[in-house]
């Protein structure tokens, strides 16, 4: 798809990402609070964002940076609608998304620039979460444990969860760029 596409198809492709996110934050929703990696890192979070993330990458390269960042915002906010997320940091999820879909779009326009493109992606997101979340959470005045367990989780796991998902969608994006030829 490139920029020419017309709208009823742009919101049709962007619909099925958003579709693709749900089924992402519901399948991780479906794993047991216990099973933690480090800290409150836990598989649910593994799995959730790095579904997440592959999808805004794809979708990002397939569809274009407006759909990508589109299904970044509204991933975001559809996470705190089902208990996934606190609400309060969703305007920064959705911001962290969108700029890993611009870190992206930019760079990633030749196939070898992809890697690079999908870390230093991943690098911006998790910066921007990291200075943040923690002065968000500060503002909202939540509990002091709730406050640092919500601003771990939101620091280098996010890291984490993008460069797996760009690591998941590399293959992915190869194989529906040949298909597009």
């Amino acid at each position: 798809m490139n920029a020419n596409t017309k709208p009823a198809k742009w919101i049709a492709v962007t619909a099925m990402g958003v579709a693709l996110v749900v089924v992402a934050q519901y399948l991780g929703s479906l794993i047991p609070d216990i099973a933690v990696i480090f800290g409150p890192f836990s598989v649910k979070q593994l799995i959730t964002g790095t579904l997440v993330n592959c999808v805004l990458l794809v979708f990002t390269a397939m569809a274009g940076l407006t759909s990508g960042a589109v299904i970044g915002f509204l991933s975001a906010f559809l996470a705190a609608f089902m208990g996934i997320s606190q609400i309060v940091v969703s305007p920064a999820v959705a911001i962290g998304n969108a700029l890993l879909c611009v870190v992206y779009s930019l760079l990633a326009r030749r196939p070898s620039w992809h890697v690079p493109a999908m870390l230093l992606g991943a690098v911006v997101k998790c910066a921007f979460l990291w200075l943040t979340v923690p002065l968000i959470l500060g503002l909202a005045g939540l509990p002091e444990k709730q406050t640092t367990m919500l601003s771990i989780m939101f620091s280098w796991p996010q890291g984490v969860t993008a460069l797996c998902g760009g690591i998941i969608s590399w293959p992915i994006i190869v194989r529906l760029k040949k298909a597009e030829q």
